[in-house]
């Protein structure tokens, strides 16, 4: 297959080539088997959680790892729409099928990644898509009485990394030398899990059209992200780092003069945005404002969250 990205020679960084390892019936597997089907798949234990099924569990793997790899099973969608497909075009392989988001993040985390060498413990969550990921309830402590260095996830579109509130510069100097980009985004499982107490990265995995009828990857996209990966691991998989848990704000409350009786965190004339209590990421800049939902008055970013 070509390779039309800009990711470094094998040479300059690591003797693997991910479209090496690749293998499109385990990616066929891995995009059209059941939720409940991963606990057998991969040996793995399943824990319930308290929380409304029919998301009420996660599913996790203690591999001895110092690194934590985080991956959903919910798509949005159904069943019958997740058959992969596989087309050789002009361009480069394309695969389709819409559980690309983000089972293609849980097969190069269970298959690709291994198949190279590379070990993690692996947690895989269901409710991501509802806002509700099941990662909230993983506590490492329950499992064994290692800490980790840090956390990976492969569930983002497109071709660069968000680090949510887990960003500082150190950090994304650390994820821009591998040659990918760190833009910003507004929620997944990683959202949920500063409790872990390090950083945690969602990394680019190439789907494009992911909740739309046209969910598909370009394979040289793929392929490029988790080099730039692989240049990551290999510099700082030994590397603990730490992160302190971001504050939360509370939620305002209206004296009887019609005043806030504790800061609006927005300073904004306008209405806050109602998902500033979400769970979903953090709200636009405070210049955007807010718009219109239906009942709702929403930041531009939980506008974009909500719409999707």
């Amino acid at each position: 297959m070509s390779t039309k990205s800009k990711r470094k020679s094998k040479t300059e960084r690591t003797p693997l080539a991910p479209e090496d390892y690749f293998d499109f019936p385990a990616l066929k597997r891995v995009c059209e088997a059941s939720e409940n089907s991963f606990e057998i798949l991969y040996d793995m234990e399943r824990v319930e959680v308290q929380q409304q099924k029919p998301d009420n569990f996660y599913l996790f793997k203690d591999n001895g790892s110092s690194i934590l790899a985080v991956a959903h099973l919910d798509t949005v969608g159904l069943a019958d729409s997740r058959r992969a497909q596989m087309v050789e075009t002009e361009g480069g392989a394309v695969v389709y099928s819409r559980a690309l988001d983000d089972r293609l993040g849980a097969y190069v985390l269970a298959e690709l990644l291994p198949a190279m060498g590379l070990t993690f413990d692996l947690l895989l969550t269901v409710g991501e898509e509802s806002g509700a990921s099941t990662a909230a309830f993983f506590d490492p402590a329950e499992h064994h009485d290692r800490g980790y260095n840090w956390i990976i996830e492969f569930d983002r579109g497109g071709t660069d990394v968000v680090l949510y509130q887990y960003e500082d510069e150190e950090l994304a100097d650390r994820v821009e030398a591998t040659g990918a980009d760190v833009e910003q985004g507004i929620f997944s499982d990683i959202s949920e899990m500063e409790h872990v107490g390090v950083k945690a990265m969602n990394w680019g995995v190439g789907y494009r059209d992911y909740h739309g009828p046209r969910s598909h990857v370009w394979l040289d996209d793929m392929f490029m992200m988790v080099g730039y990966f692989l240049d990551f691991h290999d510099t700082w998989q030994d590397t603990v780092m730490p992160h302190e848990p971001s504050p939360r704000f509370d939620y305002p409350q209206w004296g009887s003069s019609g005043a806030w009786t504790n800061e609006n965190p927005f300073d904004w004339n306008e209405p806050e945005c109602e998902a500033l209590h979400w769970n979903v990421g953090p709200c636009s800049d405070t210049e955007q404002g807010v718009v219109v939902d239906g009942d709702m008055t929403l930041c531009p970013a939980h506008f974009e969250w909500v719409n999707r």
